[in-house]
């Protein structure tokens, strides 16, 4: 045996004989669906230096990258008698396998095929000793039924091919070897009809404290938690659906709620977000399926075009879940800190955004890994609230772009917390063709509160193209000159889009359509982002009607360019998207 597993064996040791004159913390339920406790900081207490961007980092307990092997059980207490077809009291439910196989094709994807993960389903139901009230009787919960079903488990099976990677005091930093710890265990219960004994519809630990021993020895064993709620360096997780309602959980319930307590084995034990809207999975409430950018970023599964600061430009984002494809923005006014954009397009079934659109992030990136913040910008803005005392609901009642709340966070009002309707994300909060802009002295702003002190970015942010495929965006740091007439005088030209678009190096050749009401002499020329000339595409006398104009585009570089069309009269402009 070598040194590491002689050392990992004695503070097993000592820590089970100490647990044997401990009483367990006491469970108390928590507000959320997801059992939390206090994040711990896993930095040394040294500053590292300033880096470039986002760095991403390791798994917490489990890789990011790599094979991981896990099993899942399902669970029936004694005294569930609630009925539901999808999953028949006394047997596996009909969406077993579906769901393992949904769940492995979901990482791939998420991962790009750097994550591999094989969940195999234990081919019967277990069954609880005793009744919820029978545990609660005795001062047990769902831990000490789960510890009675590993007992069983350790005559059946086989835990040692579940022992994969070494994460034993490594978090963030875990190693492709066997540390003697179970990897991943899946528990699912089928009906929870009191609350205190299983309070929370997830979490990402198995409700004991300590190790449970396999094999009848101490080479291998499960660890259940810290016995503080939510420790994800445990051995697996637990899910149930809305504990205390004798609801059977489903097949979508059990799928969103395990990648979301999986991701804290992957994270760590913190909720990025307050609430995300259906756009990223480690929120504590309202999370979607896809990761977001930063999550995938974090991951090292995607890296940001990074923009640079105080540089006005335009960016067309491709649809970010399937093309990989999202920007982040400095705030040099804020140690790391960012805004992010991603278009979601919902070409992807994961992608669980409430409409196709621009979503913009404000990102902190704290040095603490398990202490970075999200917060979803809303396009219609953030407002003061108001408590309707009959409905227990609340509105929005003023503008205020600083100082108040979007409905993706929580608001404070009296000292109480409150969520509005549309929490879990509603079509207003992408920016779309109706609402475009975020800016200075506009709401949203891209200004902010930051404790006590405002943050002034002087950002003014557009979106300025939305399609099916692509979201063009100006981000300038000069407020955008408006010029207006009484009696604006009728156009006597017009520029369509450019055909295909975007424009790729393989058609080698886009299509300006064009119209003239009256003959004269045209004049087209190509910008790129910065406002330099890239190309003089014409400059031809046409007839009146409809004419369309070639341009050659294999000499231009994949990027955003301003197409710009004068006559005697008018001047139009385009933008064209040209990759390749």
């Amino acid at each position: 045996m070598n040194a590491h597993h002689s050392s990992a064996r004695t503070f097993r040791i000592l820590t089970l004989l100490i647990l044997l004159f401990v009483s367990p913390a006491s469970l108390d339920a928590q507000e959320f669906h997801c059992g939390t406790r206090p994040s711990e900081t896993v930095e040394t207490s040294h500053r590292p230096p300033l880096l470039k961007g986002i760095e991403p980092h390791g798994g917490a307990y489990l890789p990011f990258e790599g094979f991981i092997r896990g099993l899942v059980v399902y669970v029936q207490t004694a005294n569930d008698g609630t009925e539901d077809e999808r999953w028949a009291r006394g047997t596996l439910p009909e969406w077993s396998d579906t769901f393992v196989r949904r769940l492995e094709q979901y990482y791939a994807d998420m991962s790009h095929g750097r994550l591999q993960m094989e969940l195999n389903v234990h081919p019967q139901l277990m069954v609880t000793k005793s009744t919820e009230d029978g545990y609660l009787y005795w001062g047990q919960r769902f831990g000490d039924a789960i510890k009675e079903i590993l007992k069983s488990l350790d005559t059946q099976i086989d835990f040692l091919p579940y022992d994969l990677w070494d994460s034993e005091a490594r978090a963030y930093s875990v190693q492709e070897e066997p540390d003697g710890k179970v990897d991943l265990l899946i528990f699912i219960f089928r009906s929870i009809a009191n609350p205190n004994f299983l309070p929370f519809s997830g979490v990402s630990d198995l409700g004991f404290a300590g190790y449970h021993f396999l094999d009848g020895g101490t080479e291998l064993y499960v660890y259940g938690g810290s016995g503080a709620y939510n420790d994800a360096g445990s051995s697996g997780l637990t899910i149930c659906e809305r504990p205390g309602h004798s609801i059977v959980i489903s097949p979508d319930f059990a799928f969103l709620n395990t990648i979301h307590e999986l991701g804290h084995k992957f994270f760590g034990e913190g909720h990025t977000n307050e609430l995300y809207g259906g756009l990223g999975v480690m929120s504590n409430g309202g999370q979607g399926h896809a990761l977001s950018s930063f999550e995938r970023h974090l991951a090292g599964y995607l890296h940001y075009r990074e923009l640079i600061p105080g540089m006005d430009t335009v960016v067309t984002l491709r649809d970010y879940v399937t093309e990989n494809d999202a920007v982040l923005l400095p705030i040099p006014q804020l140690d790391r800190a960012y805004y992010s954009f991603e278009f979601r397009g919902k070409k992807s079934a994961w992608d669980t955004a409430p409409v196709e659109g621009l979503y913009i992030y404000r990102v902190y990136d704290s040095w603490s890994k398990s202490q970075k913040r999200v917060q979803v910008i809303s396009a219609e803005g953030a407002f003061e609230w108001k408590l309707d005392s009959s409905s227990g609901k609340v509105h929005p009642i003023r503008s205020a772009p600083l100082s108040g709340y979007n409905r993706l966070q929580r608001i404070e009002l009296d000292g109480r917390g409150y969520w509005a309707e549309g929490w879990w994300g509603i079509p207003e909060i992408a920016f779309r063709e109706n609402r475009t802009e975020m800016a200075v002295l506009k709401n949203p702003s891209s200004d902010f509160m930051w404790g006590p002190d405002t943050i002034h970015t002087g950002l003014y942010i557009r979106l300025l193209e939305l399609t099916d495929s692509t979201a063009t965006v100006r981000i300038s740091y000069r407020e955008p000159v408006i010029l207006s007439a009484e009696s604006p005088a009728p156009s006597t030209a017009s520029l369509g889009l450019p055909y295909p678009h975007p424009v790729t190096g393989i058609s080698g050749t886009a299509r300006i359509p064009i119209s003239l009401s009256n003959p004269g002499r045209v004049r087209l020329v190509l910008l790129d982002a910065f406002g330099r000339k890239a190309a003089d595409v014409a400059d031809i006398f046409l007839h009146g009607g409809a004419h369309i104009i070639p341009l050659p585009v294999r000499n231009l570089s994949a990027g955003t360019y301003l197409l710009v069309m004068e006559t005697t009269t008018a001047r139009h402009t385009r933008l064209l998207q040209v990759t390749h």
